[in-house]
């Protein structure tokens, strides 16, 4: 299974690393990821304690899923992706990681998960 960056947090506010096992996920996820917990932070949604172990957490994900990079994708077909289906670039990029291994897509990202449907790929909510 392909998890975004949307599934990744909520895996990680769940504490589910478990469910990560045997699946694999963009680098950029962890920015993403990163990027949420502090908006968080700064709307005092969470406190700094409970940042510190979120982070800690966020650490460890990258020790339990496969982690692939930019380089690894085909950019042209991401961008064309992200023109036709009206995504962002870094979303178009988990449908063709999602492609390339002819996996299940993890996303709670309306578009995307729609976007992934219409050029044949599974999807689940997590």
């Amino acid at each position: 299974m392909i998890f975004d960056a949307s599934s990744l947090f909520i895996a990680l506010k769940r504490g589910n690393l478990r469910s990560l096992r045997n699946s694999e996920t963009l680098d950029l996820a962890f920015y993403e990821i990163g990027n949420s917990m502090l908006k968080e932070l700064r709307r005092k949604l969470i406190t700094p304690e409970s940042f510190t172990k979120a982070l800690n957490v966020l650490v460890l994900m990258g020790d339990t899923i496969s982690v692939r990079k930019f380089g690894e994708l085909d950019a042209r077909r991401v961008s064309d992706l992200a023109q036709s289906a009206g995504l962002t670039f870094y979303d178009a990029s988990y449908l063709v990681l999602a492609e390339m291994y002819k996996e299940t897509l993890a996303t709670n990202d309306i578009d995307l998960g729609e976007a992934a449907r219409r050029i044949g790929l599974t999807t689940a909510a997590i």
